[in-house]
């Protein structure tokens, strides 16, 4: 199971919280992100001046850049290196193929920021700001990226507030290890991957950062009304619509060739209103799951009988039990309600994170192992279960809003087809409602694949719907 910093540490969760920090998992990155508009009002005091941190060196970056009059002078081969951003280790936010890993800012994508940089600067637009958006309009550079150089220029006050955070504290765990970073700071190492345990506050985290977040920007507000009639029919009525029309290389050459959209673009920016993640109502399901998970496989345990030497089919009838248990908790514990954001279906992972939890919970107390796959992507697009070397079962957890539902079934046939193996597998189909036609094409996929005598993974079917309370049923 999954482990949170106050787990580790031995840590009362309540005294925690009360400090504004976010208790990360430390084996898995949640996806999270520090959104440096949210620094100008954070309250933890040791990141106080972060935000104008942030302004200072990306205005000397542009600074460096416009005395720049080519890719070869000292100039540009200055800001080329103020704009390396290595990953900060041990924050546990953001996307990570496995684990809590990071790729940070590579040579490649640090050259096509430099030249869009100094093609903006030239055009006249020297506001820091323009830094902050540049995952809009830049292929490769999206929240990831830009958290992460957010973290590398005020990595000095994470570890400043993790230091502090962790002496208001008592850790009773005595076999936490320290690690000095910075100038002064003592930090506990994660005991997964040996580096150090960074804390973020709760109140600059966010799960899209408002710089890549247009849904609830004005119409755009330019002087030039001809600018604005020719972008009203180009584009549309909203930056939302640009960034939704075109693609990022399409966007960032539209905005190169109308240097007046680019300062509309950061005064717009500008007047946004901060807006925290919502910890409690959790919309990206990135944080309940780990609790939820725990308390309900406590409360309704699930004992399998596993021998020493299983076969194949015994080991899959226990990975098929865990599942049915996982449908057991969804349509009659209440745990649907985790898949809903104000009655709306969440996101897809947040229900394969659910699922992970739980599924981890009674793999552990039966001495399996669950481990994830993921696309690099938005998350975890499955998992295998082990026992040993030869025993595997792979699960795919697939919610009905899910648009390649069907296709991924299709793309699963021939690979079963071609195994010489025994491979099973199961598709873990969640029903958000408004989908019967996706489930009743999915079954008759595996029906015709049965009927032609072919191996194919088996359906499980999990209705996760809100139902109306019993005074309104």
């Amino acid at each position: 199971m999954p482990i949170s910093v106050t787990e580790y540490l031995g840590i009362s969760k309540s005294n925690f919280d009360r400090t504004g920090a976010f208790d990360s998992l430390l084996d898995i990155d949640s996806r999270l992100f520090i959104d440096p508009f949210l620094l100008k009002d954070t309250s933890a005091v040791q990141l106080s001046d972060s935000y104008e941190k942030i302004r200072g060196h990306f205005e000397k970056v542009i600074k460096v850049l416009s005395n720049s009059k080519s890719k070869m002078d000292v100039f540009y081969k200055a800001a080329d290196v103020m704009l390396m951003f290595p990953e900060v280790a041990g924050l546990c936010i953001g996307y990570s193929k496995d684990g809590t890993g990071g790729s940070g800012m590579g040579a490649v994508l640090r050259k096509n920021l430099l030249g869009t940089a100094k093609e903006i600067i030239d055009a006249g637009i020297k506001d820091p700001e323009i830094f902050e958006l540049v995952g809009l309009f830049e292929e490769g550079i999206g929240v990831d990226r830009i958290s992460d150089m957010v973290a590398r220029i005020i990595r000095e006050g994470l570890y400043s507030y993790t230091d502090a955070v962790l002496k208001s504290l008592e850790i009773k765990n005595k076999k936490v290890k320290f690690v000095k970073v910075g100038k002064e700071f003592r930090i506990p190492l994660n005991p997964f991957n040996g580096k150090p345990i960074i804390l973020v506050p709760r109140d600059v985290l966010k799960d899209l950062p408002i710089a890549l977040d247009w849904s609830d920007i004005d119409r755009v507000s330019f002087v030039n009304r001809e600018l604005r009639r020719r972008f009203n029919e180009e584009i549309g009525a909203t930056w939302k619509d640009a960034t939704n029309k075109m693609s990022k290389r399409e966007f960032r050459e539209y905005l190169l060739s109308n240097p007046e959209l680019i300062k509309d673009l950061i005064q717009s920016y500008k007047k946004k209103k901060g807006e925290r993640y919502d910890f409690f109502g959790d919309p990206a399901g990135q944080v309940v799951w780990h609790r939820a998970a725990k308390e309900s496989a406590a409360r309704f345990p699930l004992r399998l009988l596993l021998s020493t030497t299983p076969s194949e089919k015994e080991f899959y009838e226990v990975i098929n039990a865990i599942c049915k248990r996982f449908k057991q908790l969804i349509e009659d514990k209440g745990l649907n309600k985790l898949l809903y954001h104000n009655k709306k279906p969440k996101h897809e992972e947040a229900a394969q994170l659910l699922f992970y939890g739980i599924a981890d919970a009674y793999c552990v107390t039966n001495d399996l192992d669950i481990s994830r796959e993921s696309n690099g992507g938005r998350g975890p697009v499955d998992f295998k279960i082990s026992h040993g070397y030869k025993l595997k079962v792979t699960v795919e957890a697939k919610l009905t809003t899910n648009n390649q539902l069907i296709h991924g079934y299709e793309k699963q046939l021939p690979i079963y087809k071609k195994s010489e193996d025994a491979k099973r597998g199961i598709y873990l189909v969640i029903d958000v409602g408004k989908s019967k036609w996706k489930i009743k094409n999915l079954l008759k996929l595996q029906e015709r694949a049965l009927s032609l005598g072919e191996k194919c993974p088996d359906i499980i079917i999990v209705d996760g719907t809100l139902k109306p309370s019993a005074s309104k049923a």
